[in-house]
């Protein structure tokens, strides 16, 4: 024989809450406020325009950013070989593209990056 399903008591409902009364500030008094700091941090975070991370100016040194001078992208293993290492014409899968950071030659595309130095903000 079946088992009778049992019987749920209803859950009780919080009270509802008021909605909280929120007042919208005009934009010109928000980007004053973040611009002069107001956070709970009491520092104000810059983005890096190497790097394109957020940064706080005060713990900044002459090595925190590290990145790329150039683009990753690729060639033909023909001229990679022929520009880097005297590669000839009849290089093996010369047709093969060779992805590489153009300034230091790293294969890994998420490399962390070749070249380091303070960060430098957007508003510098």
């Amino acid at each position: 024989m079946a088992a009778a399903p049992l019987a749920r008591a209803p859950l009780p409902r919080a009270p509802p809450r008021p909605a909280p009364a929120v007042r919208l500030a005009q934009r010109g008094h928000l980007r004053a406020a973040a611009a002069s700091g107001g956070g709970a941090a009491g520092s104000v975070l810059r983005t890096c325009k190497n790097c394109k991370q957020q940064y706080d100016p005060s713990a900044n040194h002459p090595s925190a950013c590290r990145y790329h001078t150039a683009h990753f992208g690729g060639e033909t293993k023909r001229k990679f070989e022929s520009v880097y290492a005297g590669g000839t014409m009849d290089t093996p899968d010369s047709g093969k593209v060779f992805q590489y950071w153009h300034c230091c030659g790293s294969e890994d595309p998420f490399d962390v990056g070749c070249t380091a130095s303070p960060h430098c903000s957007y508003d510098d």
